[in-house]
């Protein structure tokens, strides 16, 4: 993926904080928070011979995790613990992506201060820069499914791999930075875990207590159904019209996309629904044949096909977007 050296977007630390992060305090100190994940941080570093990234440990019984990622290469887990995450670098100029990548459903990330928190990133090196990854940009709103857990099996968190899931594929694909909006067990009318809200109440929060501005991107999907099959036809249906109206009002000057859920929840009534709005491009999902770990949330190959089938939907409809 393409990377440009840029300004930090934030006070605390020398990184770019991709995603949606806030500063907050905890433990009588400011760290930057966030209860996504897929939310990241980048950063190229020159000269060093290693890089410290100190998180607070805040899960509520198994450890969270990150996934870091070194010049392109695969990406390597951590879990978060009391002692920092040290990179041993080679004094060479390396970019670096650290990706929050798990966390579990009895973390209280919404309402409890139980989501990640990065307390310092610092070197030995001569410089530590922030960078900002891709040409493009997109948001994808959505659940677990979006979120990237249950990825690799049942254990959750050590399972998860939100840098490996279909809106990470397909933002790689893409040249895309992405922002992810997505939690575990959410719905249009279902609070997820973690105490999290009705998807239509976070958009604007990180959690109960700390507001976010969404930020613009060139492209916004949405991901929802799976979690609201107890709701019945006719309450989704106003609820995924005012839903859209919401996410139109929030990025006026974004794309926006909407994905029919890979269960086909609500296939027939997503697909009327976005037919009543001029701007809005529906991705038919019925023919993808996805691998699953559960029956519902993808696998690993599975995600790989959904991400590279999306970014395929993505450049066919959106050609002047993703045209280099």
């Amino acid at each position: 993926m393409d990377y440009q050296i840029t300004q930090a977007n934030q006070p605390l630390m020398p990184g770019y904080f991709q995603g949606r992060w806030a500063v907050k305090q905890i433990a009588d100190r400011d760290v930057m928070y966030s209860t996504n994940l897929g939310a990241e941080i980048d950063f190229q570093v020159t000269d060093a011979s290693f890089v410290r990234l100190t998180f607070l440990p805040l899960a509520y019984e198994l450890p969270s995790w990150v996934a870091i990622q070194i010049d392109g290469l695969p990406f390597q887990r951590q879990a978060v613990t009391n002692d920092p995450l040290w990179l041993t670098l080679d004094g060479r100029p390396h970019v670096v992506r650290v990706v929050l990548s798990g966390n579990t459903d009895e973390d209280r990330v919404w309402d409890g201060n139980q989501g990640f928190a990065v307390k310092a990133l610092t070197t030995d090196g001569e410089l530590l820069q922030p960078v900002r990854l891709g040409r493009h940009s997109v948001t994808w709103i959505g659940d677990s499914l979006t979120a990237g857990c249950w990825v690799m099996g049942k254990y959750p968190a050590e399972d998860y791999r939100a840098e490996a899931n279909y809106a990470a594929v397909a933002s790689d694909l893409l040249n895309a930075r992405n922002v992810r909006i997505a939690y575990s067990a959410v719905g249009l009318s279902k609070p997820g875990t973690g105490g999290v809200p009705v998807l239509p109440e976070v958009l604007t929060a990180v959690d109960s207590k700390t507001t976010w501005q969404p930020v613009p991107t060139d492209l916004v999907v949405i991901n929802v159904g799976t979690n609201d099959r107890h709701t019945d036809d006719t309450t989704f249906t106003v609820v995924l019209r005012r839903f859209l109206n919401q996410v139109q009002t929030l990025y006026p000057n974004s794309r926006l996309a909407v994905m029919i859920p890979f269960n086909q929840n609500f296939a027939a009534i997503i697909r009327a629904v976005v037919a009543e709005f001029m701007q809005l491009q529906l991705i038919e999902t019925a023919t993808w044949q996805l691998s699953t770990t559960d029956g519902v949330h993808l696998d690993l190959a599975g995600s790989r096909m959904a991400g590279e089938l999306t970014a395929q939907a993505l450049r066919t409809q959106y050609p002047d977007v993703f045209k280099s």
